[in-house]
């Protein structure tokens, strides 16, 4: 029996760059290359803390920062905006609204916190809510998977999200089902980590996500729904 537990990285040992690991927790569609798609199965609602919405800076420390709340045009901490850097000038960055879920990613297996920071992405996911067949299961799962496409480069690129109706296969519902209570998105707001599960008082924050409908109302997305096609990707 050694002192030193069996999993103890050697000082000498090189350390892991956690990049890897991050890119498949983490996802934004600007991670996807010219061409490139991807396989996303929503999973969890807002009030099971596995959906957030909100807005997002980096701090002058070069920190993020998530709030639910707006924090105005120029909060006290907010950093310099890249033509501020890049000039010199100063000139501070503003506020980025935000959404973030968790899905299956199908490409890496593994439940993931999806990101859309970019607006027409989620124009277009709204629009797929806003559809009365596409909804979450009792199990939490979403009865739907979204691929979604890039296509160009830099300023030039454009997304197109494209959802397909068909459950989930009973085998990742129950992976689900594991996995669900670990996951905690909030933990954002306080700059937490979300894969370290639900805090005995945690609460979702902010308001639930909404779609707006032909008349400019808003209604928050439906929460259950039923099994109308067989099960799986």
């Amino acid at each position: 029996m050694g002192f030193l537990p069996d999993n103890y990285l050697h000082a000498n040992r090189p350390q892991e760059d956690s990049s890897d690991e991050r890119r498949q927790r983490y996802f934004e569609p600007k991670h996807l290359a010219d061409g490139e798609t991807t396989t996303l199965r929503p999973c969890g609602i807002h009030d099971s803390g596995h959906v957030i919405a909100g807005w997002s800076y980096f701090t002058m420390e070069g920190k993020p920062k998530r709030t639910p709340k707006f924090p105005g045009p120029c909060p006290d901490d907010i950093g310099l905006s890249y033509e501020g850097k890049k000039t010199g000038s100063g000139e501070k960055a503003k506020p980025n609204y935000f959404l973030s879920f968790v899905a299956l990613r199908k490409e890496v297996d593994e439940f993931v916190i999806v990101t859309f920071p970019q607006k027409k992405v989620r124009e277009q996911y709204e629009e797929i809510l806003a559809m009365n067949d596409y909804q979450p299961l009792e199990s939490g799962m979403a009865n739907f998977y979204l691929t979604l496409k890039r296509k160009g480069t830099e300023l030039d690129t454009s997304y197109t999200l494209v959802p397909t109706l068909k459950p989930p296969s009973k085998a990742d519902e129950k992976r689900w089902s594991d996995a669900a209570s670990g996951i905690w998105l909030p933990a954002l707001f306080v700059n937490g980590d979300p894969f370290g599960g639900k805090p005995a008082d945690g609460r979702p924050e902010g308001l639930p996500p909404a779609h707006r409908d032909e008349l400019g109302a808003d209604h928050e997305v439906a929460t259950t729904g039923a099994e109308v096609m067989p099960a799986g990707w």
